[in-house]
């Protein structure tokens, strides 16, 4: 979808329409959540950067089955925040605020939110979404906070079955406790891989 100009000065920081940006946490061994959705793991003692990323994200975009386990907690944590939950069946319905559900092609809702001012998207998961928009190469950034734990099984970060995708180091942080935060741009796919 993006020329190669355009991927360069994204990968710079200049801004350029909208951004895709996903920021989530994960297990060494590559899982989001243990098993039943489990979180319990992940550090909670210290922001890593995450209210400055929040500040600036003006939609966020989820799957239906991520938007479940975030809507049974006690109170929604996305006040003033526009959101779009993708969904196969185009007849489920969200009941939170500002929250939309979504069932078309991923790369029209980009245009759409686009032409609608959006700038900064942050792509909440789940592992589904996220490999859909891998295989359609729509996601612009990948930022991992890596907690030193293996989980052993659970929800997985990246399901495969989308291109071979090279991405490029933009910026490293390690914190006390041994969490290490990465910072990739995702570099486009070639076109023969795009188009598979």
């Amino acid at each position: 979808m993006r020329d190669g100009l355009t991927d360069l000065l994204v990968a710079f920081g200049v801004a350029y329409g909208v951004s895709v940006i996903l920021f989530i946490a994960a297990s060494l061994d590559g899982y989001i959540a243990g098993p039943d959705d489990d979180l319990s793991w992940m550090f909670t003692d210290a922001d890593f950067g995450f209210s400055d990323f929040y500040s600036d994200v003006d939609t966020l975009i989820m799957g239906r089955g991520t938007y479940e386990v975030v809507r049974s907690y006690l109170d929604w944590p996305y006040p003033g925040k526009r959101v779009i939950v993708v969904s196969r069946n185009p007849d489920n319905e969200a009941d939170t605020p500002l929250t939309e559900i979504y069932s078309d092609d991923l790369a029209d809702l980009l245009t759409r939110l686009d032409g609608e001012g959006a700038k900064k998207i942050w792509l909440v998961g789940g592992g589904e979404l996220v490999q859909s928009f891998l295989k359609r190469d729509l996601l612009d950034e990948i930022t991992v906070s890596m907690h030193p734990i293996l989980l052993g099984n659970g929800v997985s970060l990246f399901l495969g079955g989308f291109p071979r995708t090279m991405l490029m180091l933009k910026d490293m942080k390690s914190y006390e406790g041994g969490l290490v935060q990465l910072n990739y741009h995702v570099m486009p796919a070639e076109d023969d891989e795009a188009d598979e």
